[in-house]
């Protein structure tokens, strides 16, 4: 692994981090890419039973899709850069093992889609959930595909329109997390839930882990492939470069007046 993640194996659980906090631990292509080998190492392992997905630090899980990489591309590289996440993506999906993801902190757009993709979400007191694509430009089509199945239509419109965060509280009353921990106890407690899963028989888990892949997979795949045509006709318009802009400038506005309080 690179620096961009930390990956770790402890008995029989896989601890897999995205170490961009610098970044709020936004996505980029290397980060992407050393997520799926990571995942793929995990799936491989057969001395692994339990995989646990986190962000570094405490303010952030995932911020997203790194602007560095979005702000320019252009309407004819759209499609490659969508299927840039499917990978990573199918690996997640694939699993035939337990996947729980720990949301320490915000985790929005595509970092908000990571957790959607895992089999079990707990959450620091702290986590925001949001699907922000909106406030970039950018339309919400695999996020928002994942988001209905855990959701429904009414809180994923609500969601993807708005671009709002979603509270931890909120997130638990909608069932979207398992439970909220709090710092002082969430290494013990994710151990304690990774030991339980460990413990569960192997093959009964790998069946229905299929089984509900099978259930989300027609949609999952639409999802894909209308997201390539929604991202041209955003680039062509134009408006996620401006729009990235907009948010960058507020977000520079935002943490220069928080440092001079």
């Amino acid at each position: 692994m690179s620096s961009v993640i930390i990956y770790e194996k402890r008995d029989k659980v896989a601890y897999i981090t995205i170490n961009r906090p610098e970044v709020y631990n936004a996505l980029n292509n290397e980060t992407k890419h050393e997520l799926f080998l990571a995942i793929k190492d995990y799936s491989k392992d057969d001395s692994l039973r339990c995989a646990v997905l986190t962000g570094a630090g405490k303010n952030a899980f995932c911020a997203g899709q790194d602007f560095n990489e979005s702000h320019d591309i252009k309407p004819d590289k759209a499609k490659e850069w969508i299927d840039s996440f499917l990978p990573f993506y199918d690996e997640v999906r694939g699993l035939e093992k337990p996947i729980v993801c720990v949301v320490n902190g915000a985790c929005a757009g595509s970092g908000f889609q990571l957790p959607l993709l895992c089999d079990i979400r707990i959450a620091t007191p702290n986590a925001r959930f949001g699907m922000t694509e909106i406030d970039a430009g950018f339309p919400t089509i695999t996020g928002s595909s994942l988001l209905w199945t855990n959701l429904g239509k009414s809180l994923t419109v609500d969601l993807s329109l708005t671009g709002r965060l979603m509270s931890a509280e909120e997130a638990l009353h909608h069932g979207l997390i398992s439970k909220i921990i709090s710092w002082e106890k969430l290494d013990e407690e994710v151990a304690a839930y990774c030991e339980m899963l460990c413990s569960k028989p192997p093959t009964a888990i790998r069946t229905m882990k299929k089984w509900f892949n099978m259930i989300e997979e027609p949609q999952y795949r639409a999802s894909f492939y209308y997201a390539a045509e929604a991202h041209f006709r955003g680039y062509a318009s134009g408006e996620p470069k401006i729009w990235q802009e907009r948010f960058m400038a507020k977000h520079k506005a935002r943490k220069e007046a928080k440092s001079k309080d």
